[in-house]
C-alpha cells in the first residue's frame, strides 16, 4: 500500500478522537427530514425543484453503494451505468455519457480522466458519502458547458460547514462472494464547536467477476471476465475553523487504484505464442487472479489521485449581500496502463478549480446568487494507446440565478456566460463562447400534487478528445478520429488521415422537462417526461471501415512522437499489430439530434408493514429525420415488494431490461433479460446504541444473462452472475 503514511495518520487521530469522547458533550440535533441540494446555492429541496432531481442518502446510500460510481446509482430513474468493467463504470444520465455528465466532489470537478473515456476509473469515493445528487438534464447553469446532460455531484463531511460538538462517525465492513470483494470504510468527524476535524478511510480488493456462461466475440466459452479485478484504498484528512463570520476549513485526499482492463486482455497485443512459449504447464489457465497483472500480461490500470480542497463561507461581507461562499480545488492526478512489468499509456491531468457565489438580498423580491468559476486543466497522454496529443483547457464562466414565489407559484430563472479555449501541442482552436439560460415554473394544486416545468437552452465547448483523437483505442477495441481530422478515400482501397477544412460549431441543446409529483402518507408517484433537441450534437460514429485500411500520416507520427521525446518513454511496439487486425474506425461527428423520454417512480404502502415500489425509464435517441445513436440504454421496468418490522426489514425486486433494436448503423441489437435481486436487513437490539444494521443482499438470483447495450465491450463484459453481499454497518 502507498498510504501507509495518511492511513497511520487517520488511526492515530481515530485513537484520539475516541479518547476525548467520553470528555465530550454530544450535542443531539433534531433529523431533518428535508434534504437540502448541496449542488444547488439557493438551498433548494427536492421537491422545491423545477429540474429533476435523485438524492441518495443514509441507509439506502449504503445499501446500494458499489465499487463504482455508476454502478451505486445503476438503478436510480433516468440513470444506467457505462459497465466497461468493475473497476471502470461511470454514470449515463437519459442515454448522455462522457463530456456531458459532470461529476463533482462537494461541487468540484472530480479532476479525472473519465469524462474522455469509458475505460478510466472516476475517482469520487461513495463509501464516505453523506449523499449523491443527481441532477437529470442540462445544468450548464451552475457547472459550465460540461453539464449539459446533467450533474452528479458527491457531498462528503471533509470540510465540515457547519459545528460540530463531540464525536460522531460510521464503520463499515462487507464481503461479496461473486468476485471475492473485501472492503472496510469508516469516517469519523470531532469537534468543539469551534474547530472540526474529519477522517475517513477504505480498503477494497476483489478479484475477476463471475459471469452465467456465455459466448463472448472471439467464439470461448466462459463464465468469468478475465482481468476484471479492482483493488483501491484511499484516506483523507479535513479541518475547518468555525466563527459568527462563517468558517474557512481544508481537506487532502489520497487515492490509490488499481483495476484490470479486460478490453485489450494480452490475446489482442499478440503475445500468445510469447507467453505459450514461456508457461509451456497452463499456467495461465490457472493464477492468483490478485497477481495477474504482474506474472501475465494482462494490461491493468495503475491509479494515484492527491487533491487538495478549499472551503469557507463569509456572512454579511457587503451591504446587500448576505453571504460569500467560495471552494477551490488542486488536483494532481495520473494512470498508466500496465502490462507485465512494461509501462504503456500514461495518463496525467493536472487541474485547479475556483468556484466563488455571493448570496444577495432580495432585488424586487426575486432571491438569488451570482457566481464565478474558474477551471484550468492540462492534459497529457503518451504511450503506445496515446490516442490523444497533448491538451489544455482555459474556462471561465459567470452565473445569476434567481427565485420568487407567488403564492402557490414558484418562479426561478438563470443565466450563465463561459469562455473556454482548447489547444493541443501543434494546435491552438478559437474560443469558444457558450450561452445559457433557463426558466422554471412550480406550481402546487394542494398540498399533495404539484407539476413543474423547466426550459433550458444550453451551449457546449468540445472536449480535447472529440476534436484531437488520432489513434489506437484498444479499450475500446476502436481507432478513434476526432472531428479535427477526416478520411479520403484512395484508389487502391486505403483511407488517409488529413486534418478537416470545416470548423467545430458549439454543441447547442434545446431542453423542456414537464413533471408530476404527487405524495400523501399512502401514495408516491412522481413523473417526469423530457425533450431534448440539440444543434451540432457531437456523437463517435462506426464508419464500417477497418483499421487495417487506414494510411496514417507519417509525418504527423513524427511530429507526435518527437513533442513527447522529453520525459517520457518511447511507445513499445508491441501494440503495432493492432491495425494488422483489424480495429473498428470510428469518427467524432455532429448531427442535429433528438432525445426524448421520461421517468417514473411509484410507491404505494399497503398496510405499516407492506409497501409496492416501481419505476420505470426510456430514452430515445436519434439523428433529426435519421439513424439512431449508437450506445442508448435500454428500457426498464422494475417492482419491488418490501417488508418492515420492528428490527429488521426486507425487500425482493425484479427488474426488467428490454430489448434495445433501436440502434444504429453497424450496431447489434441487446436482448431482453431480467434481474431478480433480494435484501435482509437486521437492526440488533443489543447493538441499537450504536445504530448497527447487519445486512445480507443477493444479486440476480436466477443467474441470468445480462448484456449492457451502452458498453464498449458488450458481448465480452456482461453483466455479473448471482452475488451474494453481507456486511455490517455502525454508527456512532
Amino acid at each position: 500500500m502507498k498510504l501507509n503514511a495518511i492511513t497511520l495518520s487517520v488511526l492515530s487521530m481515530t485513537a484520539c478522537a475516541a479518547s476525548a469522547q467520553q470528555a465530550a458533550e454530544t450535542t443531539q440535533q433534531p433529523v431533518d427530514e428535508t434534504i437540502v441540494i448541496r449542488a444547488n446555492p439557493l438551498n433548494k429541496t427536492a421537491l422545491e425543484s423545477t429540474q429533476p432531481v435523485n438524492i441518495i442518502s443514509g441507509d439506502e446510500l449504503k445499501q446500494k453503494h458499489s465499487q463504482t460510481l455508476g454502478e451505486t446509482l445503476a438503478l436510480e430513474p433516468g440513470i444506467n451505468n457505462t459497465h466497461y468493467t468493475a473497476g471502470a463504470g461511470s454514470p449515463i444520465i437519459r442515454g448522455l455519457d462522457g463530456p456531458r455528465v459532470k461529476v463533482t466532489q462537494n461541487g468540484l470537478d472530480s479532476g479525472d480522466v473519465s469524462r474522455g473515456s469509458p475505460d478510466h476509473a472516476v475517482t469520487t469515493e461513495t463509501s464516505s458519502a453523506e449523499q449523491i445528487e443527481v441532477l437529470r438534464g442540462p445544468a450548464t447553469l451552475l457547472y459550465g458547458s460540461g453539464a449539459i446532460g446533467g450533474v452528479i455531484n458527491v457531498v462528503d463531511g471533509r470540510i465540515p460547514a457547519e459545528p460540530v460538538y463531540g464525536l460522531s462517525g460510521n464503520a463499515n465492513l462487507r464481503g461479496a462472494t461473486v468476485n471475492d470483494q473485501k472492503e472496510a470504510s469508516y469516517n469519523i468527524t470531532a469537534g468543539n464547536g469551534s474547530w472540526t476535524f474529519y477522517a475517513d478511510a477504505h480498503y477494497r480488493r476483489a478479484d475477476d467477476f463471475e459471469t452465467p456462461t456465455f459466448l463472448n466475440d472471439e467464439g470461448e466459452v466462459v463464465d468469468v471476465v478475465e482481468n476484471s479485478f479492482a483493488d483501491s484504498d484511499g484516506a483523507s484528512l479535513g479541518t475547518s475553523y468555525h466563527g459568527d463570520w462563517g468558517y474557512f476549513g481544508v481537506s487532502y485526499e489520497a487515492l490509490n487504484m488499481q483495476y484490470g482492463i479486460p478490453g485489450h486482455a494480452h490475446e489482442d497485443h499478440g503475445h500468445e505464442e510469447e507467453e505459450e512459449h514461456e508457461d509451456e504447464h497452463g499456467a495461465l489457465e490457472e493464477h492468483d487472479e490478485h497477481d495477474e497483472h504482474e506474472g501475465e500480461a494482462l494490461p491493468f490500470a495503475d491509479l494515484e489521485q492527491q487533491r487538495w480542497q478549499f472551503a469557507g463561507q463569509f456572512n454579511a461581507p457587503l451591504q446587500g449581500f448576505e453571504a460569500l461562499e467560495f471552494r477551490a480545488g488542486l488536483t494532481d492526478y495520473q494512470h498508466s496502463e500496465v502490462e507485465g512489468d512494461i509501462l504503456g499509456t500514461q495518463f496525467k491531468n493536472q487541474q485547479k478549480e475556483l468556484r466563488v457565489i455571493a448570496k444577495h438580498e432580495p432585488l424586487g423580491g426575486w432571491s438569488g446568487a451570482l457566481g464565478y468559476q474558474w477551471d484550468i486543466s492540462d492534459k497529457q497522454a503518451f504511450g503506445a494507446e496515446a490516442f490523444t496529443p497533448d491538451t489544455s483547457r482555459r474556462s471561465q464562466g459567470v452565473f445569476w440565478l434567481v427565485e420568487q414565489e407567488f403564492g402557490d407559484h414558484h418562479v426561478d430563472l438563470g443565466a450563465r456566460y463561459e469562455r473556454t479555449t482548447l489547444a493541443s501541442d501543434d494546435v491552438r482552436l478559437d474560443t469558444f463562447n457558450s450561452v445559457s439560460a433557463s426558466a422554471g415554473y412550480l406550481y402546487h394544486f394542494d398540498k399533495f400534487s404539484s407539476v413543474s416545468v423547466n426550459l433550458s437552452h444550453a451551449e457546449r465547448a468540445p472536449s480535447a478528445t472529440e476534436v484531437f483523437a488520432n489513434g489506437e483505442h484498444f479499450a475500446t477495441r476502436t481507432y478513434e478520429l476526432g472531428t479535427f481530422y477526416e478520411l479520403h478515400a484512395e484508389d487502391n482501397g486505403e483511407y488517409h488521415i488529413e486534418e478537416a477544412g470545416h470548423a467545430l460549431n458549439t454543441e447547442t441543446s434545446n431542453n423542456i422537462d414537464v413533471g408530476f409529483h404527487y405524495e400523501n402518507e399512502q401514495l408516491h408517484a412522481e413523473l417526469n417526461v423530457f425533450y431534448n433537441r440539440v444543434d451540432d450534437f457531437i456523437y463517435e460514429r462506426f464508419t464500417g471501415i477497418s483499421s487495417n485500411l487506414l494510411h496514417t500520416d507519417e509525418g504527423h507520427e513524427e511530429a507526435h512522437e518527437e513533442g513527447h521525446e522529453e520525459g517520457h518513454e518511447e511507445p513499445h511496439d508491441e501494440h503495432d499489430h493492432g491495425a494488422e487486425e483489424g480495429l473498428q474506425v470510428v469518427q467524432f461527428a455532429q448531427t442535429d439530434a433528438e432525445l426524448y423520454g421520461y421517468e417514473l417512480d411509484l410507491s404505494y404502502r399497503i398496510d405499516d408493514q407492506w409497501s409496492l415500489h416501481g419505476f420505470s425509464d426510456y430514452t430515445r435517441a436519434k439523428q433529426r429525420g435519421g439513424d439512431d445513436l449508437p450506445r442508448i440504454p435500454a428500457q426498464r421496468v422494475g417492482i419491488e415488494a418490501r417488508y418492515q418490522a420492528q428490527q429488521w426489514d426486507a425487500a425482493l425486486g425484479y427488474t426488467r431490461y428490454l430489448e434495445q433494436d433501436r440502434i444504429a448503423t453497424n450496431e447489434t441489437v441487446t436482448p431482453a433479460f431480467g434481474l431478480l435481486d433480494a435484501r435482509l436487513n437486521y437492526y440488533p437490539q443489543w447493538l441499537a446504541q450504536y445504530g448497527a444494521t447487519v445486512y445480507l443482499k443477493g444479486e440476480n438470483l436466477t443467474n441470468q444473462l445480462g448484456l449492457v447495450h451502452s458498453s464498449f465491450l458488450k458481448d465480452d463484459v456482461p453483466m455479473a452472475g448471482r452475488n451474494l453481499q453481507l456486511g455490517v454497518s455502525i454508527n456512532f
